[in-house]
């Protein structure tokens, strides 16, 4: 149940206590014979619960026009007139409660719905479908654009196209599917800067569309930025002339790239699913635990070891790690190069 707020409080206990002492006045006034003025006293009271809560106000209306004919019926004088006046003045009650009820409810509800508008942490545009011009913008769709909310309406809102193709192509899924939904768009601020949006739409009443949109300039840069890194990243990892192994101190796989593929045989799924102690002749030797302490606190070591071939066979190496991040986690990066030539030129 909705809590009723402080002010609807007090509002609801005005309106009790005017309300008792209207229906005081009208048995007064019907003691002494005066019956045309106390009716449109009840007016006040259904004035005032229509405002404060509308909801109610029909059914308030109706329990006081029968509280209305009850206290004629027993205070006033019989008479046909006067019973008569009473149930048209009923009628006009009910009637009366009714309409402002309905207005009422439509004011509370376009009120809510303006502070939405007005708050939103997304802009909000409404925009004429086949003239193109805004119609209405709230405070953070000009915050966005560069404008105040004045200057944004009877604007063309194809002046803030950055590319007139973007603007038909959310044009045309509008018309087929009746909605566009978070589509990345490019738009231009008021100081003619390029920004990107992320931005909804749907057509609404009045040959009217509604746009939404919140800025992503920041995070699309740093989303581009790493992408970029990333390209960098995997262009000198797959580059490499040595086998590169990125995994954690217990040895578990996360990345391989394409020498070590070369080396051992094994695709990067594959890989992924192993350990360097799967990969390793001697598994006591990779990354001992006498050794890792030491490891850990130096950041870097250098051994040689023997791996396993997918085919069988197998390779010695020379394996150079260091400590590295891999997605914010502690992980370890190892350099591994065949030192086949090596272990011949030692050979007598």
């Amino acid at each position: 149940m909705e809590p009723i707020s402080p002010k609807k409080t007090l509002w609801l206990a005005i309106t009790a206590l005017l309300t008792l002492g209207i229906v005081l006045i009208s048995i007064y006034s019907l003691k002494n014979g005066f019956t045309d003025i106390f009716p449109y006293f009840y007016i006040l009271p259904i004035l005032l619960i229509a405002y404060c809560c509308p909801r109610y106000a029909v059914y308030f209306t109706v329990a006081l026009g029968w509280a209305f004919l009850l206290i004629v019926y027993l205070y006033g004088p019989a008479s046909i007139q006067l019973y008569a006046a009473s149930m048209a003045f009923f009628y006009i009650f009910v009637s009366l409660g009714i309409v402002l009820a309905a207005f009422s409810t439509q004011a509370l509800q376009e009120r809510k719905y303006r502070e939405i508008f007005e708050t939103s942490q997304a802009g909000i545009m409404t925009i004429e479908r086949e003239a193109g011009k805004i119609r209405t913008a709230n405070l953070r769709a000009a915050a966005i654009l560069g404008y105040s909310p004045e200057e944004l309406v009877n604007l063309d809102f194809g002046e803030l196209w950055f590319e007139a193709k973007q603007e038909i192509a959310i044009t045309k899924k509008i018309r087929e599917d009746g909605k566009a939904a978070e589509m990345e768009i490019a738009l231009r601020r008021k100081d003619r800067a390029v920004i990107w949006v992320l931005a909804s739409a749907a057509p609404a009443r009045e040959g009217l569309v509604v746009l939404s949109f919140m800025d992503i300039t920041e995070s699309k840069r740093m989303k581009d930025e790493l992408i970029e890194s990333e390209l960098r990243y995997r262009t000198l990892f797959d580059g490499a002339s040595d086998a590169i192994i990125l995994h954690d101190i217990d040895g578990k796989i996360y990345e391989a790239n394409v020498i070590a593929s070369r080396y051992l045989g094994y695709t990067k799924n594959e890989f992924m699913h192993k350990t360097l102690h799967d990969l390793t002749v001697h598994p006591g030797s990779m990354f001992p635990p006498d050794e890792v302490k030491m490891f850990t606190a130096r950041g870097h070591i250098l051994f040689e070891s023997e791996l396993k071939k997918k085919d069988g066979g197998t390779i010695p190496v020379e394996i150079s790690s260091r400590m590295t991040e891999y997605f914010g986690m502690s992980a370890v990066m190892s350099t591994i190069r065949d030192i086949s030539e090596r272990k011949k030129a030692r050979s007598p």
